[in-house]
C-alpha cells in the first residue's frame, strides 16, 4: 500500500470514529428536540388549564406515565443495539420533551397551587431551572476537565450504588403504597427534610454528569464508531433532563415555603 493510500485509509477510519465535536452536535440536536417539544406541550397544557378554569387536564398523568414507559423501552433498545442510537435517540428526545413539558407545569403546581385568573409561575421557575441546570453542567465540566473531580472505579461504584438505592426507595414507595403502607416521600415533602432530600438528589444527578463526560472521553480516545456519538449524547441528555426536573422540584419547594 502506498503512502497516499495509507493516509486515505487512516483519514476514512478517523472520519468514521467518535469525536467530541460530533458528540456535542448530537447532544445539541437532542436537547433542541427536548426543548421544542417541551415548550409546545407546556403551552398546550397552560392553555388547556386556563380554558378549563383552573382544572388540571385528565391527560396529564397518562402522558407522564406513558412517556416514562416509552423512554424505558427506547433505552433498552439503544442499550441492546447501540447502532440504532442515531435513529432512536431523537425519538427518546421527543418523549423526554413531552415529559418535561408536562412536568414543568405539573410539579410546581403541586407545591404552590395557583388560583384561576392569577399569574402562573411555572414559566419563571422553568427558566430558572434551565439556567441552573446549564450552570451546574458547566461547573461539573470544568471540574472534570481540570482534574479537580476525578473519576475512578470507587467513584463509579459509589454512584451506581447510590442510584440503585434511590431506585429501590422509589419502588418501595409505590409497592408499599399499593398495600396501604405510608412511607415518607422525600420528593413530595416541602419541609426542611424534603428540601434536603432534593439537594441530595441534585448532587447525585450532578455527579452522574461526570460519568457521562468520562464515557464520552473514553469513547473518543478508544476510537469508538461514529454512532457512539449519539449514545454518549443520549446518556448526557437523560442526565440533564433528570437534573432539570430535580432542580425545578427544589425551586418549587423553596417557593412554597416563602
Amino acid at each position: 500500500m502506498s503512502v497516499l493510500q495509507t493516509e486515505q485509509a487512516f483519514g476514512t477510519e478517523k472520519a468514521s470514529a467518535m469525536t467530541i465535536g460530533g458528540t456535542v452536535t448530537a447532544t445539541s440536536i437532542l436537547l433542541s428536540i427536548v426543548a421544542v417539544v417541551g415548550i409546545l406541550v407546556w403551552q398546550n397544557l397552560n392553555a388547556t388549564y386556563a380554558a378549563a378554569s383552573g382544572v388540571m387536564p385528565g391527560w396529564v398523568m397518562p402522558v407522564m406515565i406513558g412517556t416514562l414507559i416509552g423512554g424505558f423501552v427506547v433505552s433498552f433498545m439503544i442499550y441492546g443495539k447501540p447502532k440504532t442510537a442515531p435513529f432512536i435517540a431523537p425519538i427518546h428526545a421527543a418523549l423526554e420533551g413531552a415529559f418535561v413539558g408536562v412536568a414543568t407545569f405539573y410539579i410546581p403546581m403541586q407545591y404552590m397551587p395557583v388560583e384561576f385568573g392569577t399569574a402562573n409561575p411555572t414559566a419563571a421557575l422553568a427558566l430558572q431551572a434551565a439556567v441552573a441546570t446549564f450552570g451546574v453542567t458547566a461547573a461539573m465540566l470544568f471540574g472534570y476537565g481540570t482534574g479537580i473531580i476525578r473519576v475512578g472505579p470507587k467513584f463509579q461504584k459509589i454512584m451506581v450504588t447510590a442510584l440503585m438505592g434511590l431506585v429501590f426507595y422509589i419502588l418501595a414507595m409505590f409497592v408499599l403504597g399499593f398495600f396501604g403502607v405510608q412511607v415518607w416521600n422525600g420528593f413530595a415533602d416541602a419541609g426542611p427534610m424534603g428540601i434536603g432530600f432534593s439537594v441530595l438528589i441534585i448532587g447525585l444527578a450532578s455527579m452522574f454528569l461526570i460519568l457521562d463526560f468520562q464515557y464520552i472521553e473514553e469513547g473518543v480516545n478508544a476510537g469508538a464508531p461514529k454512532y457512539m456519538e449519539w449514545v454518549g449524547a443520549w446518556g448526557l441528555m437523560i442526565t440533564l433532563v433528570w437534573l432539570y426536573i430535580e432542580i425545578l422540584r427544589l425551586l418549587a419547594k423553596l417557593r412554597s415555603s416563602d
